[in-house]
Protein backbone atom coordinates (compact mmCIF):
# COMPACT_ATOMS: atom_id res chain seq x y z
CA UNK A 1 0.00 0.00 0.00
CA UNK A 2 1.30 3.54 -1.09
CA UNK A 3 2.01 6.02 1.63
CA UNK A 4 -0.57 8.14 0.48
CA UNK A 5 -3.10 5.42 0.65
CA UNK A 6 -2.01 4.48 4.43
CA UNK A 7 -2.41 8.23 5.57
CA UNK A 8 -6.06 8.43 3.82
CA UNK A 9 -6.84 5.16 5.84
CA UNK A 10 -4.94 6.49 8.61
CA UNK A 11 -7.02 9.52 8.41
CA UNK A 12 -10.39 8.14 8.20
CA UNK A 13 -10.00 6.21 11.42
CA UNK A 14 -9.20 9.31 13.16
CA UNK A 15 -12.41 10.79 11.77
CA UNK A 16 -14.34 7.57 12.90
CA UNK A 17 -12.79 7.33 16.00
CA UNK A 18 -12.01 11.18 17.11
CA UNK A 19 -16.07 11.09 18.75
CA UNK A 20 -15.81 7.87 19.83
CA UNK A 21 -12.77 8.71 21.93
CA UNK A 22 -13.88 11.48 23.25
CA UNK A 23 -17.81 10.29 24.18
CA UNK A 24 -19.17 11.72 21.22
CA UNK A 25 -20.41 9.36 19.08
CA UNK A 26 -23.99 10.17 17.74
CA UNK A 27 -25.84 7.27 15.60
CA UNK A 28 -28.63 8.36 13.22
CA UNK A 29 -30.79 6.85 15.26
CA UNK A 30 -29.42 8.97 18.58
CA UNK A 31 -29.50 11.73 16.18
CA UNK A 32 -33.49 12.02 15.78
CA UNK A 33 -33.66 11.22 19.47
CA UNK A 34 -31.42 14.42 20.65
CA UNK A 35 -33.20 16.55 22.92
CA UNK A 36 -34.89 19.46 21.34
CA UNK A 37 -35.13 22.93 24.09
CA UNK A 38 -37.31 25.00 22.04
CA UNK A 39 -39.77 21.96 21.78
CA UNK A 40 -39.58 21.13 25.41
CA UNK A 41 -39.87 24.93 26.38
CA UNK A 42 -43.03 25.11 24.17
CA UNK A 43 -44.74 22.59 25.38
CA UNK A 44 -44.04 23.24 28.56
CA UNK A 45 -45.56 27.17 28.29
CA UNK A 46 -48.29 25.53 26.30
CA UNK A 47 -48.96 23.23 28.98
CA UNK A 48 -49.16 25.99 32.07
CA UNK A 49 -51.24 28.39 29.44
CA UNK A 50 -53.82 25.82 28.85
CA UNK A 51 -53.95 25.61 33.11
CA UNK A 52 -54.57 29.06 33.28
CA UNK A 53 -57.90 29.17 30.97
CA UNK A 54 -58.90 25.45 32.49
CA UNK A 55 -58.27 23.63 29.06
CA UNK A 56 -57.08 20.40 30.91
CA UNK A 57 -56.36 18.45 28.15
CA UNK A 58 -54.38 20.08 26.16
CA UNK A 59 -52.57 20.99 29.62
CA UNK A 60 -51.70 17.06 29.93
CA UNK A 61 -51.00 16.13 26.41
CA UNK A 62 -48.38 19.53 26.39
CA UNK A 63 -47.28 18.12 29.68
CA UNK A 64 -46.43 14.92 28.58
CA UNK A 65 -45.05 16.03 25.10
CA UNK A 66 -42.56 18.04 27.43
CA UNK A 67 -41.85 14.99 29.51
CA UNK A 68 -41.23 12.78 26.86
CA UNK A 69 -38.74 15.54 25.22
CA UNK A 70 -36.97 15.61 28.42
CA UNK A 71 -36.42 12.09 28.02
CA UNK A 72 -34.05 12.86 25.32
CA UNK A 73 -31.80 14.44 27.84
CA UNK A 74 -28.13 13.22 28.65
CA UNK A 75 -28.96 12.46 31.76
CA UNK A 76 -32.38 12.81 32.64
CA UNK A 77 -33.14 11.60 36.02
CA UNK A 78 -30.96 14.49 37.63
CA UNK A 79 -31.95 17.43 34.67
CA UNK A 80 -33.90 20.51 36.17
CA UNK A 81 -35.83 20.55 33.32
CA UNK A 82 -37.65 17.33 33.68
CA UNK A 83 -37.96 18.07 36.89
CA UNK A 84 -40.29 21.32 35.98
CA UNK A 85 -42.09 18.59 33.80
CA UNK A 86 -43.02 16.48 36.44
CA UNK A 87 -43.65 18.96 38.40
CA UNK A 88 -46.21 20.98 36.10
CA UNK A 89 -47.90 17.49 35.01
CA UNK A 90 -48.47 17.21 39.17
CA UNK A 91 -49.60 20.43 39.26
CA UNK A 92 -52.68 19.76 36.68
CA UNK A 93 -53.59 16.11 38.29
CA UNK A 94 -53.94 17.74 41.82
CA UNK A 95 -55.96 20.63 40.19
CA UNK A 96 -58.38 17.75 38.33
CA UNK A 97 -57.89 15.91 41.57
CA UNK A 98 -56.16 13.02 40.55
CA UNK A 99 -54.04 12.56 43.79
CA UNK A 100 -52.74 9.25 43.49
CA UNK A 101 -51.18 10.42 39.93
CA UNK A 102 -49.60 13.71 41.72
CA UNK A 103 -47.74 12.42 44.56
CA UNK A 104 -45.11 10.23 42.83
CA UNK A 105 -44.75 13.07 39.88
CA UNK A 106 -43.82 15.31 42.89
CA UNK A 107 -41.59 12.87 44.55
CA UNK A 108 -39.41 12.79 41.73
CA UNK A 109 -39.44 16.04 40.72
CA UNK A 110 -38.16 16.47 44.37
CA UNK A 111 -35.44 13.87 44.36
CA UNK A 112 -33.82 15.32 41.09
CA UNK A 113 -33.84 18.79 42.36
CA UNK A 114 -32.24 17.71 45.41
CA UNK A 115 -29.77 15.82 44.16
CA UNK A 116 -29.08 19.37 42.25
CA UNK A 117 -29.26 22.00 44.29
CA UNK A 118 -28.15 23.49 47.39
CA UNK A 119 -30.48 24.26 50.51
CA UNK A 120 -31.24 27.48 49.66
CA UNK A 121 -31.91 27.01 46.22
CA UNK A 122 -35.39 29.11 45.67
CA UNK A 123 -36.88 26.46 42.99
CA UNK A 124 -36.13 23.76 45.64
CA UNK A 125 -37.56 25.42 48.71
CA UNK A 126 -40.92 26.15 46.23
CA UNK A 127 -41.03 22.44 45.32
CA UNK A 128 -40.88 21.30 48.87
CA UNK A 129 -43.63 24.30 49.90
CA UNK A 130 -45.62 22.66 47.24
CA UNK A 131 -45.06 18.85 47.86
CA UNK A 132 -45.57 20.01 52.07
CA UNK A 133 -49.09 21.80 50.97
CA UNK A 134 -49.86 18.20 48.94
CA UNK A 135 -48.79 15.90 51.65
CA UNK A 136 -50.87 18.09 54.30
CA UNK A 137 -53.94 17.75 51.72
CA UNK A 138 -53.31 13.63 51.88
CA UNK A 139 -53.16 14.11 56.15
CA UNK A 140 -49.57 12.34 55.36
CA UNK A 141 -48.51 14.65 57.97
CA UNK A 142 -45.37 13.35 59.26
CA UNK A 143 -43.79 13.38 55.45
CA UNK A 144 -45.04 17.11 55.50
CA UNK A 145 -43.07 17.98 58.95
CA UNK A 146 -39.91 16.01 57.71
CA UNK A 147 -39.88 18.28 54.22
CA UNK A 148 -40.76 20.88 56.62
CA UNK A 149 -37.77 20.48 59.32
CA UNK A 150 -35.48 20.82 56.13
CA UNK A 151 -36.85 23.99 55.51
CA UNK A 152 -36.65 25.31 58.72
CA UNK A 153 -33.18 24.15 58.87
CA UNK A 154 -32.39 26.32 55.45
CA UNK A 155 -34.50 29.24 56.94
CA UNK A 156 -32.08 29.16 60.20
CA UNK A 157 -28.63 28.78 56.95
CA UNK A 158 -30.05 31.53 55.48
CA UNK A 159 -30.29 34.49 58.87
CA UNK A 160 -26.60 33.33 59.82
CA UNK A 161 -25.56 33.47 56.10
CA UNK A 162 -27.04 36.92 56.34
CA UNK A 163 -25.32 37.78 59.45
CA UNK A 164 -22.21 36.56 58.70
CA UNK A 165 -22.22 38.10 54.82
CA UNK A 166 -22.93 41.83 57.16
CA UNK A 167 -19.85 41.37 59.35
CA UNK A 168 -17.54 40.21 56.70
CA UNK A 169 -18.53 43.27 54.95
CA UNK A 170 -17.73 45.34 58.30
CA UNK A 171 -14.56 44.01 59.36
CA UNK A 172 -13.88 44.94 55.97
CA UNK A 173 -14.41 48.64 56.21
CA UNK A 174 -12.56 48.64 59.28
CA UNK A 175 -9.48 47.40 57.52
CA UNK A 176 -9.58 50.00 54.50
CA UNK A 177 -10.51 52.40 57.52
CA UNK A 178 -7.11 51.76 58.82
CA UNK A 179 -5.63 51.50 55.78
CA UNK A 180 -6.28 54.40 53.50
CA UNK A 181 -4.05 53.70 50.40
CA UNK A 182 -6.33 51.06 49.72
CA UNK A 183 -8.71 53.92 48.67
CA UNK A 184 -9.50 52.29 45.17
CA UNK A 185 -10.22 48.62 46.23
CA UNK A 186 -12.48 50.08 49.30
CA UNK A 187 -14.64 51.86 46.98
CA UNK A 188 -14.90 48.22 44.56
CA UNK A 189 -15.43 46.36 48.06
CA UNK A 190 -18.40 48.89 48.99
CA UNK A 191 -19.96 48.46 45.51
CA UNK A 192 -20.10 44.71 46.25
CA UNK A 193 -21.56 45.23 49.49
CA UNK A 194 -24.06 47.53 47.92
CA UNK A 195 -25.25 45.00 45.26
CA UNK A 196 -24.70 41.86 47.92
CA UNK A 197 -27.19 42.96 50.72
CA UNK A 198 -29.72 44.49 48.23
CA UNK A 199 -29.73 40.62 47.03
CA UNK A 200 -29.66 39.08 50.27
CA UNK A 201 -32.63 41.76 51.28
CA UNK A 202 -34.59 40.96 48.28
CA UNK A 203 -34.18 37.25 49.12
CA UNK A 204 -35.06 37.28 52.69
CA UNK A 205 -38.57 39.34 52.55
CA UNK A 206 -39.21 36.92 49.81
CA UNK A 207 -38.37 33.94 51.84
CA UNK A 208 -39.79 35.06 55.19
CA UNK A 209 -42.98 34.96 53.31
CA UNK A 210 -42.53 31.53 52.50
CA UNK A 211 -41.41 29.84 56.23
CA UNK A 212 -44.83 32.33 57.17
CA UNK A 213 -47.33 30.47 55.23
CA UNK A 214 -45.53 26.96 56.04
CA UNK A 215 -45.42 27.89 59.83
CA UNK A 216 -49.15 29.16 59.98
CA UNK A 217 -50.24 25.94 58.16
CA UNK A 218 -48.59 23.58 60.55
CA UNK A 219 -48.74 25.16 63.85
CA UNK A 220 -52.11 23.49 64.87
CA UNK A 221 -51.29 20.45 64.24
CA UNK A 222 -51.21 17.53 66.83
CA UNK A 223 -48.09 16.26 66.32
CA UNK A 224 -45.94 16.91 69.33
CA UNK A 225 -42.95 18.47 67.13
CA UNK A 226 -45.09 20.98 64.77
CA UNK A 227 -45.11 23.28 67.44
CA UNK A 228 -41.69 23.79 67.73
CA UNK A 229 -40.79 24.09 63.99
CA UNK A 230 -43.40 26.42 63.23
CA UNK A 231 -41.38 28.32 66.40
CA UNK A 232 -38.26 27.72 64.36
CA UNK A 233 -39.88 28.94 60.92
CA UNK A 234 -41.48 31.84 62.53
CA UNK A 235 -38.36 32.93 64.16
CA UNK A 236 -36.39 32.86 61.05
CA UNK A 237 -38.94 35.12 59.17
CA UNK A 238 -38.48 37.52 61.97
CA UNK A 239 -35.00 37.44 61.85
CA UNK A 240 -34.71 37.99 58.33
CA UNK A 241 -37.72 41.04 58.41
CA UNK A 242 -35.30 42.61 61.17
CA UNK A 243 -32.62 42.81 58.87
CA UNK A 244 -34.45 43.62 55.67
CA UNK A 245 -36.81 46.09 56.30
CA UNK A 246 -37.35 49.51 57.88
CA UNK A 247 -37.61 49.21 62.21
CA UNK A 248 -42.01 49.89 61.52
CA UNK A 249 -42.83 48.33 58.95
CA UNK A 250 -45.98 46.16 58.31
CA UNK A 251 -44.42 42.95 57.86
CA UNK A 252 -42.22 43.20 60.43
CA UNK A 253 -44.80 43.97 62.90
CA UNK A 254 -47.11 41.03 61.61
CA UNK A 255 -43.85 38.72 62.68
CA UNK A 256 -44.22 39.61 65.84
CA UNK A 257 -47.46 39.15 65.86
CA UNK A 258 -47.39 35.38 64.00
CA UNK A 259 -44.39 34.29 67.07
CA UNK A 260 -46.11 36.19 69.75
CA UNK A 261 -49.54 34.64 69.34
CA UNK A 262 -47.79 31.34 69.23
CA UNK A 263 -46.08 32.06 72.19
CA UNK A 264 -49.44 32.58 73.87
CA UNK A 265 -50.99 29.44 72.40
CA UNK A 266 -47.57 27.60 73.99
CA UNK A 267 -48.22 29.57 77.25
CA UNK A 268 -45.35 31.06 76.64
CA UNK A 269 -46.78 34.37 78.33
CA UNK A 270 -44.31 36.86 79.09
CA UNK A 271 -42.45 36.30 75.70
CA UNK A 272 -46.20 36.88 73.75
CA UNK A 273 -46.76 39.87 75.64
CA UNK A 274 -43.62 41.47 74.64
CA UNK A 275 -44.12 40.90 70.76
CA UNK A 276 -47.52 40.98 70.95
CA UNK A 277 -47.17 44.34 72.62
CA UNK A 278 -44.30 45.64 70.24
CA UNK A 279 -46.81 44.26 67.64
CA UNK A 280 -49.34 46.34 68.47
CA UNK A 281 -47.20 49.85 68.84
CA UNK A 282 -46.27 49.39 65.44
CA UNK A 283 -49.28 49.02 63.96
CA UNK A 284 -50.66 51.37 66.00
CA UNK A 285 -48.00 53.84 64.53
CA UNK A 286 -47.77 53.05 61.10
CA UNK A 287 -51.28 52.52 60.47
CA UNK A 288 -54.10 53.92 63.48
CA UNK A 289 -56.43 51.99 65.24
CA UNK A 290 -59.07 52.39 63.00
CA UNK A 291 -56.79 50.27 60.77
CA UNK A 292 -58.71 46.37 61.17
CA UNK A 293 -54.82 45.24 61.25
CA UNK A 294 -54.22 47.24 64.35
CA UNK A 295 -57.54 46.05 65.93
CA UNK A 296 -56.53 42.30 65.73
CA UNK A 297 -53.24 43.40 67.13
CA UNK A 298 -54.60 45.06 69.77
CA UNK A 299 -56.91 41.99 70.36
CA UNK A 300 -54.05 39.46 70.55
CA UNK A 301 -52.11 41.66 73.27
CA UNK A 302 -55.18 41.82 75.52
CA UNK A 303 -55.63 37.98 75.05
CA UNK A 304 -51.75 37.38 76.38
CA UNK A 305 -52.67 39.91 79.72
CA UNK A 306 -55.98 38.00 79.88
CA UNK A 307 -54.00 34.58 80.23
CA UNK A 308 -51.42 36.17 82.83
CA UNK A 309 -54.22 37.24 85.03
CA UNK A 310 -54.06 41.41 84.01
CA UNK A 311 -57.60 41.41 83.60
CA UNK A 312 -58.00 45.44 84.16
CA UNK A 313 -55.22 46.09 81.77
CA UNK A 314 -56.68 44.24 79.40
CA UNK A 315 -59.77 45.66 79.74
CA UNK A 316 -58.23 49.10 79.40
CA UNK A 317 -56.64 48.21 76.10
CA UNK A 318 -60.02 47.08 74.76
CA UNK A 319 -61.79 50.37 75.91
CA UNK A 320 -59.24 52.59 73.56
CA UNK A 321 -61.05 50.88 70.89
CA UNK A 322 -64.49 51.48 71.75
CA UNK A 323 -63.71 55.00 73.05
CA UNK A 324 -63.79 55.83 69.26
CA UNK A 325 -67.02 57.38 67.65
CA UNK A 326 -69.28 54.08 66.93
CA UNK A 327 -70.62 55.65 63.87
CA UNK A 328 -67.29 55.46 61.77
CA UNK A 329 -65.35 53.63 64.02
CA UNK A 330 -66.87 49.59 64.18
CA UNK A 331 -64.23 47.01 65.53
CA UNK A 332 -65.03 43.68 64.14
CA UNK A 333 -67.78 40.81 65.83
CA UNK A 334 -64.60 38.86 66.83
CA UNK A 335 -62.96 41.80 68.81
CA UNK A 336 -66.50 42.75 70.51
CA UNK A 337 -67.11 38.87 71.88
CA UNK A 338 -63.77 39.13 72.88
CA UNK A 339 -63.90 42.13 75.03
CA UNK A 340 -68.00 40.95 76.72
CA UNK A 341 -66.57 37.59 77.24
CA UNK A 342 -63.45 40.00 79.47
CA UNK A 343 -66.18 42.34 80.95
CA UNK A 344 -68.25 38.24 82.12
CA UNK A 345 -64.39 37.45 84.10
CA UNK A 346 -64.69 40.46 85.79
CA UNK A 347 -68.90 40.35 86.97
CA UNK A 348 -70.09 43.21 84.67
CA UNK A 349 -72.65 40.80 83.38
CA UNK A 350 -74.75 44.12 82.10
CA UNK A 351 -72.38 45.51 80.12
CA UNK A 352 -70.88 42.15 78.51
CA UNK A 353 -74.59 41.63 76.93
CA UNK A 354 -74.72 45.36 75.21
CA UNK A 355 -71.37 43.43 73.46
CA UNK A 356 -72.86 40.71 72.60
CA UNK A 357 -75.82 42.16 71.26
CA UNK A 358 -73.35 44.28 68.85
CA UNK A 359 -71.70 41.31 67.89
CA UNK A 360 -74.54 39.13 66.85
CA UNK A 361 -76.37 41.76 64.86
CA UNK A 362 -72.89 42.59 62.91
CA UNK A 363 -72.42 38.30 62.59
CA UNK A 364 -76.20 38.03 61.33
CA UNK A 365 -76.05 40.52 59.15
CA UNK A 366 -72.90 39.16 57.27
CA UNK A 367 -73.79 35.34 57.74
CA UNK A 368 -77.59 35.74 58.24
CA UNK A 369 -79.67 34.06 61.05
CA UNK A 370 -78.72 30.39 61.12
CA UNK A 371 -74.89 30.42 60.30
CA UNK A 372 -72.77 27.46 61.96
CA UNK A 373 -70.58 30.53 63.31
CA UNK A 374 -72.91 31.93 65.39
CA UNK A 375 -73.24 28.88 67.98
CA UNK A 376 -70.28 30.26 70.05
CA UNK A 377 -71.98 33.63 69.77
CA UNK A 378 -75.05 32.57 71.02
CA UNK A 379 -74.35 30.19 74.13
CA UNK A 380 -71.73 33.07 75.24
CA UNK A 381 -74.26 35.70 75.08
CA UNK A 382 -77.19 33.45 76.50
CA UNK A 383 -74.49 32.77 79.73
CA UNK A 384 -73.76 36.32 79.96
CA UNK A 385 -77.88 37.21 80.10
CA UNK A 386 -78.29 34.03 82.73
CA UNK A 387 -75.76 35.84 84.96
CA UNK A 388 -77.27 39.31 84.30
CA UNK A 389 -80.57 37.79 85.45
CA UNK A 390 -81.56 38.38 81.91
CA UNK A 391 -83.26 34.19 81.93
CA UNK A 392 -86.06 34.10 79.23
CA UNK A 393 -84.27 36.29 76.97
CA UNK A 394 -81.21 33.92 77.76
CA UNK A 395 -83.01 30.43 76.73
CA UNK A 396 -84.33 31.64 73.46
CA UNK A 397 -80.49 32.11 72.60
CA UNK A 398 -79.60 28.68 73.97
CA UNK A 399 -82.35 27.42 72.03
CA UNK A 400 -81.16 28.73 69.05
CA UNK A 401 -77.79 27.62 69.20
CA UNK A 402 -79.64 24.17 69.83
CA UNK A 403 -80.95 24.34 66.32
CA UNK A 404 -78.74 25.85 64.54
CA UNK A 405 -76.57 22.65 65.90
CA UNK A 406 -78.98 20.15 65.21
Amino acid sequence: MSRSNIFAVLVGLAVVSWPILCGQAVSAEDAEKAFDSQAWQKAQKTGQRAVETSDYGLAERSFNQALEEARKLPSPANDRKMAESLTGLANLYVIRGQNAKAEPLYERALKIKQAGSVPLDKDLLRLKAKVIQFYLSQNKKDRALKLVDEIAMASEVEVKQFIDVVQAFNRLQGFYHANRKLEEAEIQVKQAQDSTIAYLKDNAQEDAVLFDNLAGNIKDLSQPHASKLAERLYKSALALRERSLPPEHAALSASMENLGRLYLKENHLAQAELLLSKSYEMSLKTLGLERRETQIKLDGLAQALIAQGHLARAEAQYRKLFAQDPKTFKPGPDILAQFAALLVRQGKYQEATNYYARALKMQEAAYGPNHASLVNLLEAFSLALNKANRPQEAQKMAARAKAIKS
